[in-house]
């Protein structure tokens, strides 16, 4: 546990999966074939938190919509990536581009698609509803489903760990 808390002070960026992690994975089609995604709002408080305290936040989701791109643009969000499926060399890159060592960033991922990011990030994270193929790679499970305020309880250790809040 000592490792992992040293590990956790140490974040400088916090990448972010969308369905499944940010959402409970649920989409709702119309007859239109548009459809709708439910944020929470817990989720999105803390992500403007962390970004208070300094903590890059980045998207990065296979699916490409713009009802992710109004939500994080409202949030201040500057690193939204889309269509992406190579989501570990994402990863890297905007470890690169913002200067941040890979070893000080935490990828929160539920599905196969995230497992390559989930093995290169410092912390690996999965919501605790994740598939199998996603826990078996993460250092940490939250106590919270996907959807359901798992960002913000990682964003509060997070910061707690950092001595930049008390809870």
């Amino acid at each position: 546990m000592n490792q992992l808390k040293q590990i956790i002070r140490n974040i400088k960026l916090l990448v972010l999966d969308v369905d499944g992690v940010l959402t409970d994975g649920s989409l709702f089609y119309s007859k239109d074939g548009e459809y709708i995604k439910r944020f929470n709002v817990r989720d999105g408080q803390g992500i403007k938190l962390a970004q208070s305290y300094g903590i890059e936040i980045g998207i990065v989701s296979a699916r490409n919509c713009q009802i992710v791109l109004n939500r994080f643009n409202e949030l201040g969000v500057k690193y939204i990536y889309q269509h992406c499926y190579d989501k570990a060399k994402k990863v890297k890159e905007l470890c690169d581009e913002l200067n941040i060592p890979i070893e000080q960033t935490a990828y929160i991922g539920d599905d196969i698609l995230d497992v390559p990011s989930l093995e290169v990030a410092g912390l690996a994270i999965c919501p605790k509803d994740a598939h199998p193929s996603a826990i078996s790679k993460a250092k940490l499970i939250t106590e919270t489903k996907g959807g359901y305020g798992c960002v913000r309880e990682v964003i509060d250790l997070i910061l707690k760990e950092q001595g930049k809040i008390q809870l």
